[in-house]
């Protein structure tokens, strides 16, 4: 989902020559810190009490491993000067660790109101910097909260243990979000209800007709690893930590409609000649699952793309264990189903002819609403085509998969993955690979 923006901040993040500016905000706190004075930029309406002492930040990296459902955890650092000794005298009387840290931005004649909203994280350290001249605010994404251990069962408050098991079952989206709201106590404006239900919609076909998952949690675990390992990894999936701060997921595949795009790029906005490398192959998925009271897979189930490991006489294989997935909700259907998406996705059959490609591209500032997790198309007459071995790419749709801003240069890095997308019908149909299996007992 990109940056929300309105059609006025739209039209001044157009213009060739344009002064970001910034506005930094800390919960609890009356005063804003800005990179240029609000009133001399002619920003109308009703301002908050403002100090322009902020350094334009750098910005904040998130970087996907789609193949297993991870992603890094955002960190921001906003450096305001301390002017007259006011911020090492707010520092030294306010407990800032663990309030909200807000990035927006605007332009010259925006009203204050039509600022859009970057980042919104957790301040985790305040520290002077060498000379003492300003103070760090480093602040995390919300990731951050689910690095923490859960060891009591949230539906009675007593420890988990195998005589007080939290019983979680149905689909990703819903154990997820009983995980975030429950078992770590995250207020629900922390994470994206509404795209996670609609996920799980019918109408998308993807998770809604089956609910293979069913965990006993007899002993404490961390949260964040729990969530990526068990169940993302195993469904497909990776998180994203929307621009608004919330908790997301993204599945296996584009939506039932169809891949959106949200931009553009082509030679009048990106900076450098696109960068080309490819993902590694994957065409070899081992699944362990029907775990027992210790932890014991009793199943074992093996997929691969006989079609690739012909084409590319090797195998690359990813293992995929899940407590939760069990024979009797559906496990060996659902675990055919993930392999061949994944299949399709990164075995390099069909068009692809090799790992998925990869594209690292440099753009103007401009590209800022873009975000991790969007669907975009690239454009280059100067691009090889690695699917013809003509010069030129045109239109093709990718996935982004890293967003790498710097907003102190103005300039923004992504790195986007192609899938095969490009020219697919609504709810890509699965390549027709051979998919054998086995399973060892």
């Amino acid at each position: 989902m990109p940056v929300t923006t309105n059609s006025a901040w739209n039209t001044a993040n157009a213009a060739l020559a344009k002064i970001p500016i910034y506005v930094f905000l800390i919960g609890g706190q009356a005063t804003v810190y800005t990179s240029h004075d609000l009133t001399r930029m002619g920003i109308t309406g009703t301002l908050p009490a403002y100090e322009a002492w902020l350094r334009t930040p750098t910005g904040a990296t998130q970087s996907i491993d789609v193949q297993n459902g991870t992603s890094s955890i955002g960190e921001l650092e906003c450096e305001v000067i301390d002017y007259g000794g006011a911020i090492r005298t707010l520092v030294g009387t306010n407990t800032l660790e663990g309030q909200t840290a807000t990035l927006l931005v605007g332009y010259p004649g925006l009203a204050y109101s039509q600022f859009v909203t970057l980042h919104v994280y957790t301040v985790y350290k305040v520290i002077p910097s060498p000379a003492y001249t300003s103070y760090l605010f480093r602040s995390r994404d919300v990731q951050v909260d689910a690095k923490a251990t859960i060891w009591n069962n949230p539906t009675n408050g007593f420890p988990l243990a195998p005589s007080n098991p939290w019983i979680l079952q149905g689909t990703p989206c819903e154990i997820l979000q009983a995980i975030w709201l429950m078992g770590l106590g995250n207020p629900a404006s922390t994470i994206d209800h509404a795209g996670m239900a609609a996920l799980d919609a019918p109408s998308e076909g993807l998770y809604s007709n089956a609910r293979p998952y069913l965990f006993e949690m007899a002993k404490p675990f961390i949260a964040k690893q729990f969530i990526e390992d068990q169940i993302l990894k195993s469904a497909g999936m990776y998180p994203v930590v929307l621009s608004t701060g919330q908790y997301s997921v993204r599945p296996c595949r584009a939506p039932a409609a169809g891949p959106s795009s949200v931009f553009a790029f082509t030679q009048d906005n990106v900076t450098v000649l696109p960068e080309l490398d490819r993902a590694e192959i994957l065409n070899d998925m081992l699944w362990q699952f029907d775990a027992d009271d210790q932890s014991n897979y009793r199943t074992e189930q093996l997929y691969f793309d006989a079609t690739s490991i012909s084409l590319f006489q090797r195998s690359n294989e990813r293992q995929v264990q899940s407590d939760g997935l069990r024979t009797e909700l559906g496990a060996w259907w659902w675990t055919q189903e993930i392999s061949q998406r994944m299949f399709s996705r990164f075995a390099g059959t069909s068009a692809l002819r090799g790992g998925a490609p990869l594209i690292s591209v440099k753009a103007f500032f401009l590209t800022i609403p873009v975000w991790v997790g969007d669907y975009v198309t690239l454009s280059h007459p100067l691009m090889p085509n690695l699917f013809t071995g003509a010069l030129g790419v045109t239109n093709r749709v990718f996935e982004v998969i890293d967003r790498s801003p710097d907003y102190r240069k103005g300039s923004m890095g992504f790195k986007l993955l192609d899938t095969g997308l490009t020219g697919a019908a609504a709810a890509a149909v699965i390549d027709s690979a051979v998919i054998d299996t086995a399973t060892f007992y």
